[in-house]
């Protein structure tokens, strides 16, 4: 992905070490976002080209990836949510934007991509959800709610109920999901055992163009 002449000013939150089914470990870093990220996002999405990495899926859900991503994008800068970018290395692969309410989180969107042709970030998914699990066990809030794609390019419902949550109501295209406390608190220490996560403790805004440039 080309990163040239881009800035913007995401603070370098954690590093991950993740350990796959294959017993191979995947480095990856977690930034949080704010709302001067928009000019990087915007180049990012642009220069995504999921059509070079997957070509298995059909077109119609390759627009719905594509709308994910979007959206993702957008809500990332609103002033009332929380959004986090994964990178391996030097490029982007993943993004989440979630509402912190004080009894309530919302995770908005999810949304993470290939950077290479057939082959997935590992555990990238994983990792950002267990970054929003960490941040909401900090809060007082008690459940967590996220909308799951049923017309996208993977079972989604699937994806989240391994990760806790239960469907509780939707339509054609969506399907509501909600977790608790306890159950996030469960399905913590089954994603310890796949990623460890290391604050950085940084918190000053960094120029990406440099971060992530190559």
């Amino acid at each position: 992905m080309q990163t040239s002449n881009i800035n913007f000013t995401g603070v370098h939150i954690l590093n991950t070490k993740c350990l796959s089914r294959d017993n191979k470990i995947t480095r990856l870093k977690v930034y949080e976002l704010n709302r001067e990220d928009m000019p990087f996002l915007q180049q990012m999405y642009r220069n995504i080209e999921l059509e070079k990495y997957v070509t298995n899926i059909p077109h119609s859900q390759m627009e719905v990836w594509y709308t994910m991503l979007k959206e993702a994008i957008n809500l990332s800068c609103v002033n009332a949510n929380k959004s986090y970018l994964l990178a391996k290395g030097k490029k982007p692969c993943g993004i989440m934007t979630f509402e912190p309410n004080k009894s309530k989180y919302e995770i908005t969107r999810v949304c993470t991509w290939p950077l290479k042709k057939g082959e997935k970030v590992p555990l990238a998914g994983k990792t950002l959800f267990k970054t929003a699990f960490e941040d909401f066990l900090n809060s007082n809030a008690g459940s967590i709610e996220i909308d799951a794609i049923k017309n996208g390019p993977y079972d989604t419902v699937g994806k989240y109920m391994q990760l806790g949550f239960k469907p509780v109501g939707g339509g054609n295209f969506i399907e509501v999901m909600r977790t608790t406390r306890n159950k996030v608190t469960q399905t913590l220490e089954k994603l310890n055992t796949l990623i460890t996560s290391k604050p950085t403790g940084k918190t000053e805004n960094l120029n990406l163009f440099e971060e992530l440039r190559g």
